[in-house]
């Protein structure tokens, strides 16, 4: 679908992107994307995604805003107490009124998937359900003063085959806010099809600098049955 006036004049300056262009942005207009979090970690994410002009957001959060949440750049102090999908939501349309956001309910059926809930356990099982899907996710991590961005695209080496044991410290708003936006423009490139990096790699964020690497699939992992060819 053709961009509209309204939509070539909001992303003017993304469209002039290498690689990017009037198609690339098309197709993040056609995404619908399953957001899991929308605490501190995520809203950074949340917002990149939607000024970047992603059609559909769902936002899959079952907790209710705390005082600690507005540091997420998402809610005001009268949020406090309203369920996080509900006013993250709320905040992303007046952001960028081109998206849509809602909250994620079951039956929503997303073409990609963001992971930043700051909770393994969750990481972990939002992950395996993207990979079954056979669709791109991106899962991020916060970890004292840095962390970890994992992309996956459909078919690479899954999130377990890649995961590292951090040192387990609080992080601190510096680092969610530098992985959650990471992890927003690593989905970005893999929605537009326009990353130059077609495998999966985990990118660790160590005192400010992004070190990145290919993920290779563990032996035995579930996630290499049917894998595609040439991916390892």
């Amino acid at each position: 679908m053709a961009l509209s006036e309204s939509q070539i004049g909001r992303y003017a300056r993304q469209l002039l992107l290498p690689g990017l262009g009037e198609a690339g942005q098309e197709r993040l207009g056609a995404a619908r994307v399953r957001v899991v979090g929308a605490g501190p970690l995520a809203g950074p994410a949340l917002l990149y995604l939607a000024q970047a002009g992603m059609g559909r957001l769902w936002v899959d959060d079952a907790a209710m805003v705390s005082p600690e949440d507005l540091s997420a750049w998402l809610y005001g102090p009268g949020d406090v107490g309203r369920p996080r999908s509900a006013a993250a939501a709320e905040a992303l349309r007046t952001a960028n009124g081109l998206v849509e956001a809602e909250p994620f309910r079951a039956g929503n059926l997303p073409t990609a998937v963001l992971v930043a809930s700051g909770a393994q356990s969750t990481d972990r099982v939002a992950a395996e359900e993207a990979r079954l899907l056979g669709l791109p996710h991106v899962v991020a991590e916060a970890d004292g003063e840095g962390g970890a961005v994992t992309v996956i695209p459909a078919g690479s080496p899954c999130y377990k085959c890649a995961f590292r044991t951090g040192h387990g410290a609080i992080p601190t708003p510096a680092a969610t806010a530098a992985v959650g936006a990471l992890a927003a423009l690593e989905l970005v490139l893999l929605v537009a099809d326009v990353s130059q990096e077609p495998r999966g790699r985990r990118i660790d964020l160590v005192r400010g600098q992004p070190m990145a690497r290919p993920t290779v699939r563990l032996p035995g992992c579930t996630c290499g049955a049917g894998a595609n060819e040439g991916i390892p």
